[in-house]
C-alpha cells in the first residue's frame, strides 16, 4: 500500500509539470456504458465524448462487449507521459476473469481498477462477469394472468348461479324467494336469516325443507346455528 501511495504522489507531481497526461474516472454500469470523467491535454477523439477545456466527458458503449455471459472492456488510446486513471466496475461485479495492459491494481471492496503508468500506450482490458439480479417481471405478470383467470371463473360461477336461482324462483313462494334472495348476499345462520325476515318458527322450518328438496340450500351445523347456504 505504501508503494502505492508513493506511486500516487509521484505521478500527481509529474502531472502538474508535464504534457501528454491523461487523469480521471471512468464509470461502467452492468449495460456496459462507460461514463467518462477525463482531464488530458490530448483529445482523443472519441465518438460520443465531449472533449472541452481539457476536460474529457459523456457516456459510450464503444468500448464495452458481452460473449457467452462475459463482459470485456477494451481502451487502447494515445501514448501519455502521465496515466492515473481509475475505472468504475458495476456494482453487481462477481469476478473478474481476466485483467491486462497498463500498470493497475484492483480495490476489491470498491470494486475499481487503478491505472498507473509512465511513458506508455494506454492500453488495457478487463473482462469480468456480473451476479444475476432476479428479474420478476415474468412472474408478476404470471400472477396477474392467474389472478384474472381466478376472477372471470368466480364471476362465471355465480352468473351461472344466479341464473340457475333466477330461473327456479318462479317455482317457489314468496317467503322462500325472500330466503333464497338474501342467501344469495351471503349464507346466514338459521335462526339469523328468520330473524330479518320475521318468518313464523313453523312456517320457516317448512320453507327451509321446501328449499332443501329443491336442492336450492344446504344445511351446515347442529341445532339453532346451523349455517344455511346457497347450494
Amino acid at each position: 500500500m505504501k508503494k502505492y501511495i508513493l506511486s500516487l504522489v509521484l505521478i500527481l507531481t509529474i502531472t502538474l509539470s508535464s504534457a501528454q497526461y491523461i487523469t480521471g474516472d471512468i464509470y461502467i454500469d452492468d449495460t456496459g456504458k462507460s461514463r467518462f470523467y477525463i482531464d488530458t491535454d490530448i483529445n482523443p477523439n472519441i465518438d460520443d465524448l465531449n472533449f472541452e477545456d481539457n476536460r474529457l466527458t459523456g457516456t459510450t458503449e464503444m468500448f464495452s462487449s458481452k460473449s457467452q455471459g462475459i463482459w470485456t472492456f477494451e481502451i487502447d488510446l494515445e501514448t501519455y507521459e502521465t496515466i492515473l486513471v481509475d475505472i468504475h466496475l458495476p456494482k453487481n461485479l462477481q469476478i473478474i476473469t481476466s485483467i491486462e495492459g497498463v500498470e493497475n491494481f484492483f480495490d476489491i471492496e470498491s470494486k475499481v481498477v487503478s491505472l498507473i503508468d509512465n511513458d506508455n500506450d494506454l492500453e488495457f482490458e478487463v473482462s469480468y462477469t456480473l451476479s444475476q439480479e432476479q428479474d420478476f417481471s415474468l412472474l408478476y405478470f404470471a400472477a396477474i394472468v392467474i389472478i384474472l383467470i381466478l376472477a372471470i371463473l368466480l364471476f362465471t360461477k355465480r352468473k351461472i348461479k344466479n341464473s340457475k336461482i333466477q330461473h327456479i324462483l318462479p317455482i317457489i313462494n314468496d317467503n322462500e324467494k325472500r330466503i333464497v334472495e338474501l342467501l344469495m348476499k351471503k349464507p346466514m345462520r338459521q335462526k339469523e336469516i328468520r330473524k330479518i325476515l320475521d318468518i313464523p318458527k313453523a312456517s320457516y322450518s317448512r320453507y327451509l325443507i321446501h328449499l332443501e328438496k329443491k336442492k336450492l340450500i344446504l344445511r351446515q351445523g347442529e341445532g339453532k346455528n346451523k349455517m344455511v347456504r346457497l347450494k
